[in-house]
C-alpha cells in the first residue's frame, strides 16, 4: 500500500469516527433536553445560558460568550466560540472583543467549520490578540436549583474543530487539541481540501479572472494562500498537503505524532533540566515548554542538609490573601507513572512579586528519581486553583544534575 493510500485509508476511518462523534453529541443533546423537560426544574428562562453554551449552538452561526469556572487562575476565564463560521464571523468576533474589553487569553472552539476565508481571517484576529486556542465544548453546570442563577460554574468537555475552524485554531499563539487546562479528552481537529467550492470566498471576481488568465489554476492560488497562512502562523506547511489529499466531503485527523512534527499544537511538559550556581551551591531547574503555563519553574536544591523542590507559579489569589489559606491538599510527583504525594502539612507556601512559591521536602524521593525514566509534577487542589501537570523524560545527565543539586547546599 502506498503512503497516499495509507493517508486516504486513515482519512476514511477518521471520517467515520467524526460522523460518529457528531451523532453521539447530537444524541446526548436530545437526551439532555428530554430529561430537562420532565424534571422538576425552574423554567428555562429563569437562568438563561450564554449564547455559545445554549443547546443547538453548534449548528447555528458562531457565537461568542465569556465563560468562567469561578477560579482564580489565568485559565479560569475564557471565551467560548461555538457554531458555524460564516463571512460575518470575524467582524462579530472583533465586535465581541471590543464590547467586552477582552485583549487575549483563552479561546475554546467548538465548530464544524464553514467559510474558509472567514476561518483564515478569524485565525489572524486570534493571533493578533495573542489568544491560546483550545478545542472543546463549553457547558454551564448548575450546582443546585434552589438559586440557579447564583450557583453555576462553567466547564469544558471534548469538542470538535473541523474544516475552516481548524485553520482558525492555528491562529492561536499557543494551541492545544487536548487541553492541559480543561478536561477535553477525545477532542477532534479535522482538515480537508477546499476544492470544488468555496474558492471564490478567498478572491474577488477580478482576481479570479486574472488567475485564470495566468498559468495558475484557481485551486493552486487558494492552496498558495493557505500555505502562506500556515507559514505565517509557524505551522509546518506540509499540513496543507495532508489536507489536500482528503476529499472535501471527508476529514483528515492528524495523528499525535503529526501534530507534534508539524507544530500544529504547542509543546507540553518541561524543557530539559539545566544547572546553575546559586549561593554556595548549585540548583537544577526546568521550565514549561509552553509560554502560557501557570507553572513558572521547578527548582531542585539543597538547604540545611535536606533535599528540596521549589515550585514557582504565576497565579492571582484575590480570594486568598493569606498563603496559609491557599487550598492546596498536596504536591503530586508522578514517577514512571506511580503517583506519590507530599501533604500540605509538609509544604511551605509564600507569596512574592505576583508569584506563589511552594517548597516541598524531597529527601524521600532521591532513590526514586535517581532511577526514573520520567517524572511529572502537579497539585492536588480544587478548580479554584486552576491546575497544571508538567513533566519530562529524564536522561542520565538530568538525573545526575538533580542529584548534584541535592548534594551541594545553597
Amino acid at each position: 500500500m502506498t503512503a497516499r493510500q495509507d493517508i486516504e485509508d486513515l482519512g476514511h476511518k477518521m471520517t467515520l469516527r467524526f460522523q460518529g462523534v457528531v451523532s453521539a453529541v447530537v444524541g446526548a443533546l436530545v437526551l439532555i433536553s428530554a430529561a430537562s423537560s420532565v424534571s422538576a426544574q425552574p423554567a428555562p428562562d429563569s437562568c438563561a445560558r450564554p449564547a455559545a453554551m445554549e443547546e443547538g449552538a453548534f449548528d447555528r452561526p458562531m457565537t461568542f460568550s465569556e465563560a468562567t469556572s469561578k477560579g482564580n487562575s489565568g485559565v479560569s476565564f475564557w471565551v467560548a466560540a461555538t457554531g458555524q463560521i460564516g463571512p460575518e464571523t470575524p467582524a462579530k468576533f472583533q465586535e465581541f472583543l471590543d464590547t467586552n474589553g477582552i485583549a487575549g487569553g483563552q479561546l475554546v472552539l467548538h465548530s464544524p467549520g464553514g467559510n474558509l476565508a472567514a476561518g483564515l481571517e478569524l485565525g489572524q484576529i486570534i493571533r493578533d490578540y495573542g489568544f491560546t486556542t483550545h478545542i472543546g465544548r463549553t457547558r454551564r453546570t448548575i450546582d443546585t436549583y434552589d438559586k440557579p442563577c447564583d450557583t453555576w460554574f462553567d466547564g469544558v468537555e471534548g469538542g470538535i474543530c473541523a474544516s475552516s475552524c481548524a485553520y482558525a485554531f492555528l491562529g492561536g499563539k499557543e494551541r492545544f487539541v487536548n487541553s492541559p487546562y480543561y478536561v477535553t479528552p477525545g477532542s477532534i481537529l479535522g482538515f480537508h481540501q477546499f476544492y470544488g467550492g468555496g474558492e471564490e470566498d478567498l478572491v474577488t471576481p477580478e482576481q479570479a479572472a486574472g488567475i485564470r488568465a495566468s498559468t495558475l489554476s484557481l485551486a493552486q492560488a487558494i492552496t498558495g494562500q493557505i500555505v502562506m497562512y500556515a507559514v505565517q502562523m509557524g505551522i509546518d506547511p506540509r499540513i496543507v498537503a495532508f489536507a489536500s489529499a482528503t476529499p472535501s466531503e471527508e476529514l483528515y485527523f492528524p495523528t499525535e505524532a503529526e501534530i507534534a512534527e508539524l507544530n500544529i499544537a504547542s509543546g507540553s511538559g518541561l524543557e530539559p533540566w539545566f544547572m546553575e550556581p546559586y549561593g554556595d551551591g548549585l540548583v537544577t531547574a526546568a521550565r514549561p515548554n509552553r509560554s502560557d503555563s501557570m507553572l513558572q519553574q521547578i527548582t531542585m536544591f539543597c538547604q540545611k542538609g535536606g533535599a528540596r523542590m521549589l515550585i514557582s507559579m504565576d497565579l492571582a489569589t484575590p480570594s486568598f490573601p493569606n498563603p496559609k489559606d491557599l487550598p492546596i491538599s498536596a504536591v503530586e510527583v508522578i514517577i514512571d507513572g506511580a503517583l506519590r504525594t507530599i501533604p500540605r502539612r509538609d509544604l511551605t507556601v509564600r507569596y512574592g512579586d505576583g508569584t506563589i512559591f511552594i517548597t516541598a521536602p524531597m529527601d524521600g524521593f532521591r532513590d526514586w528519581i535517581s532511577n526514573a525514566e520520567r517524572v511529572e509534577f502537579s497539585l492536588d487542589a480544587p478548580r479554584v486553583m486552576g491546575n497544571f501537570r508538567e513533566g519530562n523524560t529524564l536522561d542520565d545527565i538530568a538525573r545526575r544534575s538533580i542529584a548534584l543539586a541535592w548534594r551541594n547546599c545553597i
